[in-house]
């Protein structure tokens, strides 16, 4: 009698923990959904107002689905070189920021985390104060002036390419590595960007990839360093030509694509949100390809380092 009432505790205290442990996955669940809703509600509702005639969006009758579907506000923006253009420079200060990002902040990264690096402390130090004092955008704009690189590539990949917060992370990551295949590759005779190359970089490819895509993203997203940096229009970013969109006319933008042609056949919201739409696109299409690895890479900040 003692043992089986001994037993009816236990199995109580089980059940308890259970539905404790399933209504944490519930109001987690719930949360989830809601954050997903919070998301991609406004998302939606800007495909559809793309998507739809103009007299339902002056009537103000669509909310996340299309009412009378009407592409003419895609043909207007992919119709206009402009677009095309702006896309190519993106794309190129975005592959470029992103290669040199991840390549000198791993150059830069690697001796920080080897235990032995004389210049360890002292740097890492110059790197905590950037943390917390910045040039400021006015020195900013007068150093690039002065070295001629305004209105150049340069001027936007070079000034944000290393980041201390962004070299800490990779150092504490680095740091994880076993430091006895650093050594092994010693007594082999490699030196040490041979091991950065060959050894350390394969076993990071989560890193790379999570950074890599933070990289693209914020790249592709900044408007404000070409806008004071690019005087050439035909060098801008898409984010420029949208802001262009948004906040001037779209007749203003797309001079050769002149709504009044349209016979009111498209709203002005036509275009800039499909424009917006065809901003964001091309991140949406490579986020899939590289989700596993960005999935991974955000255990970086648990790392100890």
């Amino acid at each position: 009698m003692n043992k089986t009432n001994a037993a009816v505790p236990k199995k109580a205290v089980r059940n308890k923990i259970h539905i404790g442990g399933y209504s944490f996955d519930i109001v987690n669940v719930t949360f989830l959904v809601i954050c997903c809703l919070l998301v991609l509600l406004p998302f939606m509702r800007v495909l559809a107002i793309s998507l739809s005639s103009s007299r339902m969006i002056d009537r103000n009758m669509v909310s996340i689905w299309p009412r009378e579907l009407n592409v003419k506000g895609y043909e207007i923006v992919f119709s206009n070189v402009t677009i095309y253009r702006a896309y190519g420079w993106t794309l190129l200060y975005s592959v470029v920021y992103t290669l040199i990002s991840v390549a000198m902040t791993a150059c830069l990264a690697y001796p920080l985390s080897v235990s032995d690096f004389v210049l360890k402390k002292p740097i890492s130090v110059l790197l905590l104060i950037t943390m917390f004092f910045s040039g400021g955008t006015v020195p900013s704009y007068l150093l690039i002036r002065n070295l001629g690189l305004k209105n150049t590539l340069w001027a936007l990949v070079l000034p944000g390419a290393v980041s201390a917060w962004n070299t800490f992370l990779y150092r504490a990551f680095f740091k994880g590595i076993s430091h006895e295949i650093r050594e092994a590759a010693l007594i082999d005779g490699a030196g040490d960007f041979r091991i950065l190359v060959s050894i350390i970089a394969p076993l990071s490819k989560a890193l790379f990839a999570t950074f890599s895509l933070f990289a693209i993203v914020g790249m592709w997203n900044s408007y404000f360093a070409a806008m004071l940096y690019i005087e050439d229009q035909s060098r801008q970013t898409i984010q420029n030509i949208l802001r262009s969109i948004v906040y001037t006319s779209v007749t203003a933008t797309f001079s050769d694509a002149s709504l009044p042609m349209t016979n009111g056949a498209v709203n002005a919201l036509n275009v800039q949100y499909a424009c917006l739409v065809a901003t964001i696109a091309p991140l949406l299409v490579i986020y899939p390809f590289i989700q596993k690895y960005f999935e991974q890479g955000m255990q970086v900040g648990a790392v100890k380092g």
